[in-house]
């Protein structure tokens, strides 16, 4: 009988551990949209830096890592304003990676391809309201 009752506690824990791992990846992980508009933008930014070989699989690299804080960050609770403050510092730390990565030209290039990226989402969130 307390072999059961251990078996059954066990069991249980199991259970829960598993419910809070996935719950905690559904957080981070991209959805395959996601990763899809990760992709289309990943490729415009290479033709427009003109990125070598080795700059491309870093630039993704880096990509990926903020894009995944960022739905972090949208998941989270909390006030627009805590929010807005979390979005400016990861794309702060993404750029001052990116400005390492890339020649000052290629930089200027990409803050623009940045601002232009901005101004699409501003116009798709204006959209779907």
């Amino acid at each position: 009988m307390k072999l059961l009752k251990v078996l059954s506690l066990l069991f249980a824990l199991f259970l829960l551990s598993v419910n809070v791992s996935s719950a905690q990846n559904r957080g981070t992980n991209l959805s395959d949209a996601q990763k899809e508009e990760l992709k289309q933008n990943l490729e415009e930014y290479a033709l427009a830096l003109n990125l070598s070989e080795t700059q491309q699989s870093e630039f993704e690299a880096i990509t990926r890592k903020y894009a995944k804080q960022m739905k972090g960050v949208k998941n989270d609770g909390g006030s627009r304003m805590s929010k807005y403050r979390k979005v400016k510092s990861i794309r702060a730390s993404k750029n001052a990676e990116m400005k390492k990565l890339l020649s000052k030209e290629q930089y200027n290039v990409y803050l623009k391809k940045q601002k232009e990226m901005e101004k699409k989402m501003r116009e798709r969130r204006k959209n779907n309201r």
